[in-house]
């Protein structure tokens, strides 16, 4: 693994651009899991696991659009190929990340939910940009430059 790659990536312009589209996820995350929560009722694991899905479909509008919008893409299924891509990723690190501490800080250590959620978020962060930077969003020509290096 090519730790100086990633570290370049993770301080480029693009991963603040995706930081920026984060947020926003967390908002969405934040917002809906109280109130799944809170007004609905919904136990918190199955109040979080909406949140995620419906933050994951925000960010990956947004970074489609916006984080990863000067890669060339193409419409239709390749839009939903990327759709389930970003799922995927998304969701593996929600679970490695988010999910996993959450339940870990609430259940073992007795944090507020939405506390252990907001660290669980951090965590997948880092996950998430990496794998959607090097799979959903590949870069082709970077790939055939690298084979052709």
């Amino acid at each position: 693994m090519n730790f100086q790659l990633i570290r370049s990536k993770l301080f480029s312009h693009r991963f603040f651009k995706f930081s920026a589209v984060g947020f926003s996820g967390l908002i969405v995350n934040m917002s809906l899991l109280w109130f799944f929560t809170e007004l609905i009722g919904l136990y918190y694991l199955f109040a979080s696991l909406l949140s995620i899905e419906l933050s994951v479909i925000n960010n990956f509008i947004w970074n489609d659009l916006w984080t990863w919008g000067d890669r060339p893409k193409s419409g239709g299924w390749g839009y939903f190929k990327r759709l389930l891509k970003y799922n995927l990723s998304a969701s593996v690190a929600a679970v490695i990340g988010n999910l996993l501490v959450l339940v870990v800080l609430k259940e073992q250590f007795g944090w507020n939910y939405l506390l252990a959620n907001l660290v669980g978020i951090g965590v997948a962060v880092v996950i998430n940009y990496v794998v959607n930077d090097r799979w959903t969003f590949r870069d082709k020509q970077e790939e055939i430059e690298a084979v052709n290096f």
